[in-house]
């Protein structure tokens, strides 16, 4: 497209995701109470530090049933190498169900360009034609005969990946752990990357276990008023 912002910043996903999550849990989701963040942020440094890890960077629509509420959120995710949402590329798009009975279902398909489109437009098209002509209905039947709240984004709770731009200085690791500690979010990993001499500065990638939003984002925002934060540079959600 020659405004490619709808797939980039997760907005055509969000409408999707509010089609399908009513569909699945019989309840009205509007696409503004999914939480959206695009891709425009990452740096390639994280698709080469996340393949480190043994993750892939996918942009994830989430749905999930949470006790009397559910997770919808759109957002980019580390999966891990081994999922098979992790090998959807180019104009691929996958869908992963999980069923209480059947288990996982994965169905994987071009998504985009002329050739898929046309197809469904026209199999829409004949389906509609065969109905009429015998009398029938195509009208989906959707029975949202439920009213389930949204999770607030602030509430969902899974790991997290953090790049940050360091100080080469003693005692920055250590400041780092007592922000994360003071939110009771525990490091799963760390690794230190590239030493830029010039600069004076290190690249710091983290791994948590699994956190809270809120807490996390708090985390964040006190890391980089530190003095030897030079910047956080990214914070990715990771999903399993």
């Amino acid at each position: 497209e020659s405004n490619p912002a709808n797939d980039v910043e997760g907005i055509d996903a969000a409408y999707k995701l509010a089609i399908l999550a009513s569909l699945a849990f019989h309840t009205p989701i509007k696409p503004s109470s999914i939480f959206r963040e695009g891709i425009s942020a990452l740096h390639p440094r994280d698709f080469t530090y996340a393949q480190e890890l043994g993750y892939a960077v996918k942009l994830l629509a989430i749905a999930k049933e949470h006790g009397t509420s559910i997770k919808a959120r759109v957002h980019p995710a580390l999966v891990p190498l081994d999922n098979q949402l992790a090998t959807v590329d180019g104009v691929f798009n996958a869908i992963q169900v999980e069923g209480d009975l059947v288990g996982t279902l994965v169905f994987y398909g071009r998504g985009a360009g002329g050739g898929p489109t046309s197809s469904t437009v026209v199999a829409d098209t004949l389906t509609i034609a065969r109905s009429i002509a015998m009398g029938g209905t195509v009208r989906p039947r959707m029975e949202l005969n439920r009213r389930v709240p949204v999770l607030p984004m602030s509430e969902i709770q899974t790991r997290y990946y953090f790049r940050l731009s360091v100080g080469d200085q003693p005692g920055v690791l250590a400041q780092i752990a007592r922000v994360l500690g003071d939110q009771s979010i525990s490091i799963s990993a760390v690794i230190q990357k590239e030493l830029d001499p010039a600069a004076q500065t290190a690249v710091i990638v983290i791994l948590t276990h699994p956190s809270v939003e809120k807490a996390v984002q708090t985390a964040a925002a006190q890391m980089a008023a530190l003095p030897s934060i030079r910047q956080v540079g990214a914070l990715i959600r990771v999903e399993h």
